[in-house]
Order: C-alpha cells, then sequence, then structure tokens
C-alpha cells in the first residue's frame, strides 16, 4: 500500500508537469501556425471589402486545420521540458537512489499522452470537416454579399484566360470596362463597353454574370494578322466561371475529409483502380507476347527482328515501370492514414523524448524543448516526404505514412534500452 501511494503521488507530480509543459509548448506552436493562417487569410480576404467579424470567425474556423500538427509536436516538446527539467534537477537520480524505477516516471507521460492522441484524431475524423464546411459556407455568403469583392476601382484583374481592366467600381457596377479573352486558342476577343453590372447566379459554383452597356466586340484570327471581326450591340451578357479561381479556398479537400468521407472516397474508385491494374497486365502481357515473337524470329535468321526485339524490350520494361494506380485513389487512402499516423504521433514521439533529454544539465527544461524542436522538424519532413511517395506509388499507403513512426518508436525504443543500462 506504501508503494503504491508513493507511485501514485510520483505519478500525479508528473503527469501535472507534462500537462502544464504541454498547455506552454501548445501555445508555441499554435503561436507560428496561427500567425501563418493569419498571413494566409490576409493574402486573400483581409484587403478586400469584408467585416472584420466574417475575417474573425472565418480565422477561428481555419484553427482545426493546424492542430493536427500541432498536437503531436506539443506532446514531444512536454515530454522533453519535463524529463529535461528532473534530469537538470537530479531528480530522477534523487528517485533512483530510492530504488524507484524510471519507468514510473515515463508511464503517467505515455498514458496522458494516448489521451492527447485521442483527441487529436478526434479532431481530424470530426471538427475539421465541421469546421470546413462552415468556412465553405460563410465564404460563400461572403462572396455573396459583396460581388465585388475581386474587382477593384482602377484595376486589372484576371480569371484564367480572361483580363478584366475597370475604371470606377460602384457596388456591382462597373465603369469602362475592357475585357481581353484568349480562352480560343485560334482567335482573341477584346469586349469595350462604358458600363457594366456584375451578378452572382450560383454562388456555389461560381458563377457571374458580366452584362455590358453599348459593348464593341473585335475578334482576332491568331492564323492571319490582316483577318478581323467587329461587330456593336446595345447590350450584352458574358459568363464567367471563376470556380478554378476562387473555389480553391472553399473546396473541401481530402485532407479536411473524415475518416468516413475518405474510406467512402476510395472504396468509389476501387473500380479504377482494378481497371488499370487489369490493363497494365494486359498491356504487360502484349508486349512481353511481342518480345517472344522477335526472339523467335531473330532465332530463324531475321535480321529486322533485332530492332523489333531491342524495341520490346524497352517498351516492356516501360510499361512495367509505369504508374499502374489511380492517383486519387492514392491520394485518399493516404489522407486517411495520415490521420490516424499523426494522431498517434502524439504518444510514439513520447519514446524518443525521454532518451533525448535524459542528461544532467544546467537549464534541462529549454535544452529539452531545444531537442525537442530538431526531432520535431526532422518529423515534420520526413511524413511529408512520405506523404508525396505515398501519393506517387503503387504500393499501400500505410507503408510509407506509418514508417516516420516506425522509425521514431525503433530509435526511442534503442535509446531507452541504452539509457537503462
Amino acid at each position: 500500500m506504501v508503494k503504491r501511494e508513493r507511485y501514485g503521488l510520483l505519478h500525479a507530480y508528473v503527469g501535472r508537469e507534462y500537462v502544464l509543459s504541454f498547455l506552454v509548448a501548445f501555445l508555441f506552436f499554435f503561436f507560428i501556425f496561427f500567425v501563418n493562417q493569419i498571413l494566409v487569410l490576409a493574402q486573400k480576404i483581409l484587403l478586400k471589402n469584408v467585416r472584420i467579424m466574417d475575417v474573425l470567425v472565418l480565422v477561428v474556423l481555419s484553427i482545426p486545420q493546424f492542430l493536427m500538427y500541432t498536437m503531436p509536436f506539443s506532446s514531444l516538446a512536454s515530454a522533453s521540458m519535463v524529463i529535461g527539467n528532473l534530469s537538470s534537477q537530479n531528480e530522477i537520480l534523487a528517485l533512483r537512489s530510492c530504488g524507484i524505477h524510471v519507468k514510473h516516471i515515463f508511464l503517467p507521460i505515455l498514458f496522458i499522452s494516448l489521451f492527447f492522441s485521442a483527441g487529436t484524431l478526434m479532431i481530424a475524423d470530426r471538427m475539421i470537416p465541421y469546421t470546413t464546411e462552415r468556412y465553405k459556407e460563410l465564404y460563400a455568403q461572403m462572396l455573396q454579399s459583396v460581388p465585388t469583392l475581386e474587382l477593384d476601382s482602377y484595376s486589372s484583374t484576371q480569371f484564367n484566360d480572361i483580363v478584366i481592366s475597370n475604371g470606377l467600381v460602384q457596388g456591382n457596377v462597373i465603369h469602362d470596362v475592357v475585357i481581353f479573352d484568349n480562352s480560343d486558342v485560334a482567335s482573341s476577343r477584346v469586349i469595350s463597353a462604358s458600363e457594366g453590372s456584375l451578378t452572382v447566379l450560383d454562388i456555389d459554383r461560381f458563377l457571374y454574370r458580366l452584362d455590358l452597356v453599348n459593348p464593341e466586340l473585335l475578334v482576332t484570327d491568331a492564323s492571319s494578322l490582316t483577318s478581323y471581326s467587329y461587330a456593336k450591340a446595345g447590350a450584352m451578357s458574358l459568363y464567367l466561371d471563376l470556380s478554378s479561381s476562387a473555389g480553391g479556398y472553399v473546396s473541401i479537400t481530402p485532407s479536411q475529409m473524415s475518416l468516413t468521407q475518405l474510406k467512402e472516397a476510395s472504396s468509389n474508385l476501387v473500380d479504377e483502380q482494378t481497371y488499370i491494374d487489369n490493363m497494365k497486365q494486359r498491356n504487360i502481357s502484349d508486349a512481353a507476347s511481342r518480345v517472344g515473337e522477335s526472339l523467335y524470329a531473330l532465332e530463324k535468321g531475321s535480321l529486322t527482328a533485332i530492332g523489333n526485339a531491342i524495341n520490346g524490350a524497352n517498351n516492356l520494361k516501360a510499361i512495367r515501370g509505369s504508374r499502374g494506380f489511380s492517383f486519387y485513389y492514392q491520394y485518399y487512402r493516404s489522407e486517411y492514414q495520415k490521420k490516424i499516423a499523426l494522431s498517434f504521433a502524439c504518444t510514439i514521439l513520447v519514446f524518443v523524448a525521454f532518451p533525448i533529454s535524459f542528461f544532467r544539465v544546467r537549464n534541462g527544461r529549454l535544452i529539452g524543448f531545444g531537442m525537442s524542436m530538431l526531432v520535431a522538424v526532422f518529423y515534420w519532413f520526413f511524413i511529408y516526404y512520405m506523404h508525396v511517395q505515398a501519393v506517387e506509388s503503387a504500393l499501400h499507403p500505410a507503408i510509407f505514412l506509418w514508417t516516420p513512426n516506425a522509425v521514431v518508436l525503433l530509435v526511442g525504443l534503442f535509446l531507452l534500452w541504452r539509457t537503462r543500462k
């Protein structure tokens, strides 16, 4: 009973220190990602004519996006800070002198980190999809209430292959409009009008209509410098599809989907993946047959079969080395694995935090935090690189996305074993 009470007091002390250090580390990483998100939003909308409250709501809704990385790195940094501080104060040495195993220091950190892993997974699976949907709705309302969001007075704005140069903008009325349309490769159009009005047709699809007053149209032929057409009218309506330029701000990407949505999306692409696999195997079989026929003809004394055999072998090699997979099929599956791997990183990174902070130096908490930053940067680039490889490979994404966690865990266990000795 005495031992249990003694261990319980120790567990409570270490756990409290870990939670307090986690809050400090969380605020540090949160501030870094938060400032970056503010700069991104400033580039998109802060310089436009929108209400400050709408901007603040958008900032709040974008917070869960970077919590996926803030939580694991905060868990790593806080564990390093706690262990580093205990080591620098010789508290670990004192505990070991009393016959208390160092595992009793590690266990409360491990159990609390499991709680953080569950919270991170909840954020990835529930909070991010919900806040992303709300972000999309609010941003769409902003564009609808401020249809001239992307058009400023006396400026030029490009939408895909269309450039709009305009004068004064008053509400949805645009003066002195000149439009350069290069969407058609064979010809170019220049449209000018003294006045025009912009109307939202479908905000979800970012479809707009620009109604021009007394427009003049000049069409030139790209194949002939002397060929052109000219026309005038009392009114003209030009339809603009801005989905490619504006839709990227509010469209839901795989990284913003829930685990269920990602699983369903990848399941819908299984047939496509199966078709690609079958086609690749068929092409390999056909190429191998042609190589065999060329080699047989070569044995019969046909000199032309040498070139055919070489070309067939190169073709077979190219087919085998080609991507035999659906990009989006791999993309959805890799995002699914990344969400889970990053969530469990809150716990796995703790295993390497203990040995890298297990030294007796002054300012152990600060040294532990610095060491954890190096590990965090390494892990960041490692998992980013593996994510790219997972999307570009035909192998199962779990092999790539769980490799950083496996490497960190093995290194941590090895260092723990060395520390124990």
